[in-house]
């Protein structure tokens, strides 16, 4: 078995993918509460930054900033834990729910950003659930309108920030 050897870094905004055990069922729609639920409760204990994100039914993505000395292995592992907990309590199951390893890459400047939020945005309309990216209610798009009553009502809220000149391009 291979060992990843991550970066040890903090303050950097990292591209984060994190797949379901192909042995498992895709998430049912009432499981993406669960698992926004679960990255809701790591970010208030741990206090990361989750800058955008896509639950899909069999994985998810995210730009997450861990603010030093959190590492991004740290955030994923607690996300991870979390939301396992709560989906096999509610599938009555018991074991991993998300793949050993997860995929990450921190983010290098403004321009990178963008394309990894709108990489993730559009991955429903890709994938075909959906016509257009605001239709998939398990996204941050809707976190970014103009509408403040409509970003109020996003099921999970991001943090807003400046990028910090070194992603400025």
């Amino acid at each position: 078995m291979s060992h990843v050897h991550r970066l040890r870094l903090s303050d950097r905004i990292f591209f984060v993918t994190v797949n379901l055990r192909r042995t498992l069922a895709p998430l049912a729609e009432a499981e993406y509460e669960r698992v926004a639920a679960a990255i809701d409760v790591s970010r208030r204990k741990l206090g990361f930054l989750f800058l955008g994100y896509v639950l899909m039914p069999d994985h998810w993505h995210a730009l997450i900033l861990p603010v030093f000395p959190l590492t991004i292995s740290r955030t994923v592992q607690d996300v991870k834990w979390i939301s396992a907990r709560s989906l096999n309590r509610a599938r009555h199951t018991a074991g991993p729910v998300w793949q050993h390893q997860f995929w990450d890459r921190f983010v290098r400047h403004g321009k990178e950003f963008r394309e990894r939020l709108e990489y993730m945005h559009l991955n429903p309309v890709r994938k075909g659930f959906v016509q257009q990216p605001g239709d998939w209610p398990w996204s941050s798009y809707q976190n970014f309108g103009l509408d403040k009553e409509q970003i109020k009502s996003c099921r999970l809220q991001i943090a807003y920030v400046q990028l910090p000149e070194s992603y400025r391009v």
